[in-house]
């Protein structure tokens, strides 16, 4: 890559290797025949390997892999069993695909939606408090904020909704895995959605879906088990209900099974290292970056409202003069950041690729301007 690159938190870039290697696994499918029933199971077999790897990463529940983190979502909200009147929590801090779904059951099931403000020093764990009761039937929070990088108290929102048992909390850590360590079950996340191309620099088309062991029967998504499916006439006798208890109940469809490899590749590396490890190196650099960045005129760090936010390798710098057009400044420098008009400035990832160097580069251009 010929420039400075700092913005993993929307794409990050995959090294060639593991590019070469789904790449090289793909055409070995192409080539034996994708259609050939033989050379389809076996792709699909090594999906089913790689999710429980994830699984023994992530004690407690069952993986299923998606196409992304807005169709793993799909699967938890009309998953669920809503009624009419029915109410969700969430915060001002989520993504669109959290908003658009929402949006959508809204819609069908005649849910209220309650949004909590992140931003406010009150804290988010006191108001998701206040803003419970018995018609809450689920909460929707991110674990790392996409706006600023701020990590959610998500141990603490869920010890609160245990008082409220017909609640369930769904959690977006699409910022999260690779850029902070991810324990779903420890956290108390019923379900927690999250994504291989972003920080484990995966091709963009695969992520993954968390559900706790003992919620896998709340969600109706779910597919029965393929071998003893009978034929459609059957449905005149009610829907088919033999299951894998696995997370291949969440899989059903045709997808590119190869090219889930350069995943695959990318985990070793992040797990070989040591997850930890590398959060810890990409928070460093992350912490450099605020000493320096507060020293350049015109520039505000976002930093959190309340102490039970935490900052990670994801910041948000803010711009008087220039705004998010502070992204199309530096890019002119060859650097290589995202636009956060929402926040008025620029948002940046700090990966394990990058380096003391690529601030230096970032710090330069920001004074040249």
């Amino acid at each position: 890559m010929n420039r400075t690159y700092l913005n993993v938190g929307t794409l990050g870039p995959t090294p060639g290797t593991a590019l070469a290697a789904a790449t090289a696994r793909e055409l070995e499918w192409i080539e034996s025949g994708p259609g050939q029933p033989q050379s389809y199971v076996e792709a699909r077999s090594r999906i089913r390997q790689f999710a429980e790897r994830i699984e023994r990463a992530m004690p407690g529940g069952v993986v299923a892999l998606t196409e992304n983190n807005s169709t793993a979502l799909l699967r938890v909200f009309w998953g669920i069993a809503f009624q009419p009147g029915d109410e969700v929590i969430t915060t001002n801090h989520e993504h669109g695909a959290v908003v658009q779904a929402l949006s959508s059951v809204m819609r069908r099931f005649d849910l209220k939606i309650r949004v909590v403000d992140v931003d406010a020093p009150t804290g988010v764990v006191h108001q998701i408090r206040q803003a419970l009761s018995q018609k809450t039937r689920l909460v929707v929070v991110s674990h790392v904020s996409y706006l600023t990088g701020w990590e959610l108290p998500i141990g603490s929102i869920a010890e609160v909704i245990q008082a409220w048992p017909q609640c369930r909390l769904l959690v977006d850590g699409a910022q999260a895995l690779g850029n902070i360590m991810v324990d779903p079950a420890a956290i108390g996340a019923d379900f927690y959605v999250f994504c291989g191309h972003k920080w484990m620099l995966a091709p963009a088309g695969w992520a993954g879906l968390w559900i706790r062991q003992d919620r896998q029967s709340e969600l109706t998504t779910r597919w029965p088990l393929e071998r003893v499916q009978a034929e459609v006439e059957s449905l005149a006798n009610g829907p088919f209900d033999v299951y894998t208890m696995t997370g291949a109940d969440w899989e059903y469809g045709t997808r590119p099974w190869p090219r889930i490899t350069a995943w695959s590749i990318m985990w070793d590396y992040f797990e070989e290292e040591g997850f930890l490890h590398h959060a810890l190196y990409q928070r460093s650099l992350a912490e450099e970056a605020q000493a320096r960045l507060e020293a350049v005129p015109d520039l505000r760090l976002d930093k959190p409202p309340s102490s039970e936010l935490r900052q990670t390798a994801l910041m948000t710098v803010q711009s008087q003069s220039f705004g998010s057009g502070l992204a199309d400044i530096l890019l002119r420098s060859r650097i290589v950041v995202k636009g956060e008009p929402r926040r008025q400035g620029i948002r940046i990832s700090w990966a394990v690729f990058n380096t003391v160097d690529d601030l230096d580069q970032l710090i330069h251009a920001l004074w040249a301007w």
